[in-house]
């Protein structure tokens, strides 16, 4: 009696001890690690749907995260229907997916959409820019332009419109019109399509008697050394995939074709052209210079160049070193003569690139190019750069070069004699 006891007492101990035993003999520390990704995956699925991300990722995450704790635990997961049978943790989370996805009804995408009217006639064509071109459609029997973007507003800092001409003339055939995305967003929150009026004349764009867009020629102070990060998406965001695309390095003769494109009379090919160079990225710069080089004072080149440099940085902030190490000492002088330019797009667009770079080499020229101009735009953006590109200077450096510029007998430009104004600019 007291052995059948001892033995009904070792078979239930025994029950006892493999009571929560996984089946199969399968390691418990790998149950236990199953269990517990299965448990973040299921976690991490349900922050990316709070956080507004991708649906289709956050099903798949949970789905995922579900078939794992299923499988760890062994369960005889099955199901029929119709004919059909399923069986298995992991085929069950497919199927499960697969039915979130045909239940779930579709998110409408926010959309944000505005017309601009005014006189196109001499107008080529018109790209609008948040973080990316807008769908535009141009009805030129009635002179308007209508646009669309994603979201509920614009994604960037800045919105811009880029406008090419049938015009012929130095100055004419191309412009761009730069405004604030604060003051726009206001517009768009009203929850009504934006009706604008363009002004090719002027070159503004206005909502009633408001300015919102126009061509800039000098820079806005933004913070000191950082101007700006990267956009990459989240790896949720399975947007951001797209994007990741590695483009093939473009060739010789495809960076010469571009660069021969720029002089091109076609309003179109140019434009093409721009838009090469600035795909082709660094590979593409020293060719760039050289072409500038050859042809300092062609407005179509140093357009064209000028417009590629810094379209490069502005869409990836993360190139700058890089572009730094193809362009030599001797390219700087040009650059600073184009932030100089009397052109206000190719101005802003050599200052703009100068300012993001942040080179040292700019430095002297900058100091040289804002004490000899009268202009003061000119002598601003040229104390941003030299804000920018001397920001790792000693103290002793940067004193010096603050006195360089209240000098009265050598500084032409009136407005850097206020010590107070030229440290409100340069920040150091």
């Amino acid at each position: 009696m007291a052995v059948a006891d001892q033995g009904a007492n070792n078979h239930a101990d025994g029950g006892a001890n493999n009571a929560l035993a996984p089946e199969n003999n399968f390691p418990e520390k790998y149950f236990v690690a199953g269990v517990a990704v299965g448990l973040f995956l299921v976690l991490l699925g349900t922050a990316i749907l709070l956080l507004g991300r991708s649906q289709t990722a956050s099903s798949l995450t949970i789905c995922v995260g579900f078939g794992l704790v299923l499988a760890a635990f062994g369960a005889k997961v099955a199901g029929n229907w119709a004919g059909w049978s399923v069986t298995g943790a992991g085929a069950m989370a497919v199927v499960l997916f697969l039915m979130l996805q045909q239940f779930t009804p579709p998110g409408t995408p926010a959309l944000f959409k505005g017309e601009i009217s005014g006189d196109f006639s001499h107008v080529a064509d018109i790209r609008i820019i948040d973080d990316e071109p807008l769908y535009i459609y141009k009805d030129a029997m009635v002179r308007r332009i209508k646009f669309l973007g994603l979201g509920t507003s614009l994604q960037s800092t800045q919105m811009r419109m880029q406008v090419d001409t049938i015009e012929k003339e130095a100055g004419k055939e191309y412009f761009e019109l730069i405004g604030d995305a604060q003051k726009i967003r206001a517009i768009f929150a009203e929850g009504r399509p934006v009706q604008w009026r363009f002004d090719y004349n002027a070159r503004q764009v206005k909502n009633g008697s408001l300015v919102l867009l126009s061509e800039l020629d000098t820079l806005s102070p933004g913070p000191t050394a950082e101007v700006s990060g990267s956009t990459t998406g989240a790896w949720w965001d399975l947007s951001a995939f797209a994007q990741a695309a590695v483009r093939p390095e473009a060739s010789v003769d495809q960076i010469q074709k571009a660069l021969a494109g720029l002089r091109n009379d076609d309003t179109f090919l140019r434009r093409n052209s721009r838009d090469f160079l600035v795909s082709a990225g660094v590979v593409a710069v020293p060719m760039m210079l050289s072409a500038l080089h050859a042809s300092p004072d062609d407005y179509r080149v140093k357009l064209g160049v000028v417009y590629a440099l810094a379209e490069m940085i502005r869409s990836d902030p993360n190139l700058a070193s890089s572009l730094s190490q193809k362009l030599a000492a001797e390219d700087f002088p040009l650059l600073i003569q184009a932030a100089a330019d009397p052109d206000k797009t190719i101005r802003y667009q050599a200052a703009d690139f100068l300012y993001r770079l942040q080179d040292p080499r700019a430095v002297e020229l900058s100091v040289n190019a804002a004490k000899d101009t009268t202009d003061q735009g000119v002598a601003n953006n040229q104390i941003l750069i030299l804000r920018q590109s001397g920001s790792n200077l000693s103290s002793s450096q940067k004193s010096d070069i603050v006195r360089q510029l209240n000098d009265p007998s050598t500084n032409l430009n009136r407005s850097l004699k206020a010590p107070s104004s030229l440290n409100d600019v340069l920040k150091w």
